[in-house]
């Protein structure tokens, strides 16, 4: 039975690509498993995160944390990724004239930390996943500090909730799955984890679908009845995705070729479904958190070519 799973997620995770860009689409169709999985949310998350954690030379990552002059550049690249960031997409919705509601979520997409699941998809495109896991993990440590208040400086408005229990929420999502894939770490080995790399990808893969099917809770209905305006929210989530995505990893091609893919996959793919949680029910911004998934998971098939060459040149 093991070894019939063991293959079953070789497989899935041989075929990753493809199969993540079709389950974005399945998953609009699946609204009853939605609703179910709405409330594990946060869990699945965490899931993720811990299946990433699993794949990473945790030993490695830590000596290159100590560093100091490495530290402050992870530090210095989450200040770009959540103040400069937000003031860019702010300044592209207001000169575009969009509406309020857009605009205000390309702002907190701007103010939220790189997606959970960034070093797991760095691993399946074949980019720096350490540095992307490093990234993740100072971002959203800064999350609190500097995402709150750079919403409520370009919107007008504070997020209802406080910077404490935005840290409480982020950081149990993150310890929670740092401490599991550490401990899964400890009990398979490393030898055995690296071993079965392909089954880990596919594991990867079905726990990042089921985020987004966690995601899309209610969508199809929303989509169904304000169609003309759901083309637009899709086409602003594809554009700010793969734009920042694009612009970032062929921007750093030659300044930090060997970080540049993992550093413009980290821009673009954000974890906007935070501050969906943190705020009241608006609908636009829900519909763009659901769109936001689909470039997500079209990022191996999409922008994934064009990372992976960005970290060669």
């Amino acid at each position: 039975m093991a070894d019939w799973i063991l293959g079953a997620l070789d497989w899935i995770g041989g075929r990753a690509r493809w199969l993540l860009a079709l389950g974005v689409l399945v998953a609009f169709f699946l609204p009853g498993l939605s609703a179910l999985l709405r409330p594990w949310l946060a869990p699945i998350v965490a899931l993720v995160f811990c299946v990433a954690v699993v794949r990473i030379d945790l030993g490695d990552m830590l000596r290159r944390l100590r560093r100091p002059g490495h530290l402050g550049i992870l530090v210095l690249w989450s200040l770009g990724l959540m103040v400069l960031t937000p003031i860019l997409l702010w300044g592209i919705g207001t000169g575009l004239g969009l509406p309020g509601p857009h605009i205000a979520a390309m702002v907190y997409t701007g103010v939220a930390p790189p997606i959970t699941s960034a070093a797991a998809l760095c691993l399946l495109i074949g980019l720096d996943a350490v540095f992307a896991l490093e990234l993740t993990l100072v971002a959203t440590v800064l999350t609190p500090v500097i995402g709150p208040p750079m919403a409520n400086l370009l919107l007008g408005t504070a997020i209802p909730i406080t910077a404490w229990d935005l840290a409480l929420r982020t950081g149990a999502i993150i310890l929670s799955g740092g401490i599991a894939g550490f401990a899964l770490t400890r009990l398979i080995g490393e030898q055995r984890i690296a071993a079965h790399a392909g089954a880990f990808d596919g594991l990867s893969a079905i726990v990042m679908w089921l985020v987004v099917v966690a995601v899309l809770d209610q969508a199809g209905g929303m989509v169904l009845a304000r169609p003309i305006e759901a083309i637009g929210i899709l086409a602003l989530a594809l554009a700010v995705n793969f734009g920042l995505q694009t612009a970032t990893g062929l921007g750093l091609a030659r300044l930090r070729p060997g970080e540049a893919g993992a550093a413009g996959l980290t821009m673009g793919n954000r974890t906007v479904a935070l501050y969906f949680a943190a705020l009241p029910f608006e609908p636009v911004f829900a519909l763009f958190v659901a769109f936001y998934q689909i470039p997500m998971l079209f990022t191996p098939l999409i922008t994934g070519p064009i990372l992976r060459r960005s970290q060669t040149e």
